[in-house]
């Protein structure tokens, strides 16, 4: 898992070897800080290091090459100046995004990465290869039983992605002891090989989907482990040229500590589903960024620290534009019935002319349902499947005008409540819908939700005895 870590770091200013600043980086679950201290030739103690780039590049307890990856200025100034301190110096606060150790990344759009190593808890889980089996056996009575443990061979999985990435998949058995203690720990790593080198942008790509992806198909908030990239750049090493394996550390979207999920609490494992990781693998870089967003949502809002009104109000944004592009904009009642009376009384009363500029103007303008007609349209396909419940679209609608009108302070007491339940609801469909567009079937969902009889089992399809 991302460990906090706190280390000096030499500053290469602008890149430059000959333009080092003295600083002290700081990775921790609040963020990333670099704090830089300089002594200015000009003079002019609100200088700062160079962002404009969007990386700052240096050495991580001033001998191993990093790079902080889009940092800002969050403030700077001279610190104290005065009789014990005369020297005019000139300090900065600085924030980022990530850090990438063992290389210098002068160009975030520069395309160098190969391959990422993925040590990945939500699709270890959801992989769950059981090479490991423990077995008791009671031969007396009154005496311990006979523990034997049965570890199997190494599992290893190779496929090309319809891009051409290579696939790979390693599921082992570790060991390490500790005094009279054998600790035996089930690893799988996945990792990809770009047919081409890749930029960072396309990496963070890769890695917030395909975590998203099997998060959301377990039903829980995944922790990760920092990740590693081999680039095409090389380092001298022993005489020969050595192509660098960067490791990428940065802040997840959630702080979470679970990093393995049994059997019993998952809404799907690789056994529950008959989608095989190279389906799944290729759907996840196929569809569109917002069905992740909504995944990110779900998974936000189903397990949240407080629940706000603005963030409901963001998962209902999140499932309309969804809606949008899977089922299309579509045309709301109200607007087919007003272009209806235009296009009547254009044609009694004026000329072709006039009716071609209407027809002009009705393909130009905007299409849109209304949340209401939306939030129909995706119950309808719900309860056509047979699942359960009856969503409440009025007072969905009610509370989201409220919100995006600037009245979310003033909910009452008894609509929080209600916004509590509804946001059950809306998760529901939201699973519902995903996993339809991913290619699971609707009696598969049905018994995912049975399994989580405690968060989904009340909209499952009644089973028949």
């Amino acid at each position: 898992m991302f460990k906090d870590f706190e280390e000096w770091f030499a500053i290469r200013n602008r890149h430059d070897d000959d333009d080092i600043w003295a600083g002290n980086l700081n990775f921790s679950e609040n963020g990333i800080v670099l704090e830089a201290v300089h002594l200015p030739e000009s003079g002019n103690h609100y200088d700062a290091p160079d962002c404009d780039k969007g990386t700052i590049t240096g050495y991580l307890d001033y001998q191993r090459p990093t790079t902080i990856l889009e940092p800002w200025v969050q403030s700077q100034g001279s610190g104290s100046i005065g009789v014990d301190t005369p020297l005019i110096r000139a300090k900065s606060r600085i924030i980022a995004s990530a850090v990438l150790k063992n290389v210098h990344l002068e160009d975030l759009n520069e395309k160098c990465f190969t391959t990422i190593y993925m040590d990945l808890p939500a699709f270890s889980s959801w992989y769950a290869p059981q090479l490991v089996k423990t077995d008791y056996e009671h031969s007396k009575e009154n005496s311990p039983p006979k523990v034997s443990v049965k570890i199997s061979r190494p599992m290893r999985e190779n496929f090309a992605l319809t891009d051409r990435t290579n696939v790979i998949i390693n599921s082992f058995v570790g060991t390490s002891d500790d005094e009279d203690t054998t600790k035996v720990t089930l690893r799988t790593l996945l990792t990809f090989e770009f047919s081409d080198a890749v930029d960072y942008a396309t990496v963070q790509t890769w890695i917030w989907r395909v975590n998203t992806m099997f998060s959301f198909l377990l039903g829980h908030q995944m922790a990760q482990n920092p990740y590693r990239l081999k680039t095409n750049h090389t380092r001298q090493w022993n005489g020969q040229d050595e192509h660098i394996t960067a490791e990428l550390f940065f802040r997840p979207v959630f702080n979470s500590k679970t990093h393995h999920v049994k059997w019993y609490d998952a809404l799907f494992l690789r056994r529950d589903c008959k989608l095989s990781p190279e389906e799944l693998l290729n759907i996840t870089f196929e569809k569109s960024d917002a069905i992740f967003y909504l995944m990110n949502m779900v998974l936000l809002m189903e397990k949240p620290e407080k629940l706000s009104a603005s963030d409901f109000s963001e998962l209902i944004g999140c499932l309309e534009e969804f809606d949008i592009n899977i089922n299309g904009s579509g045309s709301s009642q109200d607007v087919r019935r007003m272009r209806k009376a235009l296009r009547k009384i254009v044609t009694e009363n004026g000329t072709d002319a006039d009716l071609q500029t209407l027809d002009d103007l009705t393909q130009t303008q905007p299409n849109r349902l209304a949340l209401a007609e939306r939030l129909d349209r995706l119950q309808k396909s719900w309860s056509d499947s047979g699942f359960r419940g009856r969503f409440l679209t009025s007072e969905i609608t009610r509370i989201r005008n409220a919100v995006s009108h600037g009245r979310g302070v003033n909910l009452s007491a008894e609509d929080y409540q209600r916004m509590v339940w509804l946001n059950y609801d809306l998760c529901a469909l939201s699973r519902f819908h995903i996993f339809r567009v991913l290619g699971i079937q609707a009696d598969e969902i049905g018994s995912a939700f049975r399994r989580l009889g405690f968060r989904y089992g009340k909209y499952a399809p009644l089973v028949a005895e």
